[in-house]
């Protein structure tokens, strides 16, 4: 049985959603915050901390479980680099924080952002 292991769809083709999902998730670990919608944000914050968490573990297999899923190697080496500030955490690597709506379609705007504590 599946039962409650459901995710968001995102209106988008699985290669589409999951592409996208990378994309966000390399451009959070490279800039330590991005504005997004709510939506993709949620989605996006699952990833960013299996990441997280797998760049904890150091070892090669998490390593090339890490690549796999980030788009850049430039994220990869960035993320070795910050994973030292969450060695006191088990999980809540990010934060959202809203923003408002997006004009013209009323979108929920939102910043995901790496916890800096």
């Amino acid at each position: 049985m599946r039962h409650k292991v459901g995710y968001r769809k995102l209106n988008r083709y699985p290669s589409h959603r999951k592409m996208m999902l990378r994309n966000l998730v390399t451009s959070l670990i490279l800039k330590e915050k991005i504005i997004t919608t709510e939506a993709r944000a949620k989605e996006a914050r699952k990833i960013a901390d299996k990441i997280i968490n797998l760049a904890k573990k150091d070892t090669l297999h998490a390593k090339r479980q890490i690549y796999s899923i980030l788009l850049s190697k430039e994220a990869g080496k960035h993320l070795e680099e910050i994973k030292d500030k969450f060695e006191g955490r088990d999980g809540g690597y990010t934060r959202i924080v809203p923003l408002g709506e997006r004009r013209g379609d009323g979108a929920k705007l939102v910043v995901l952002e790496l916890v800096k504590e």
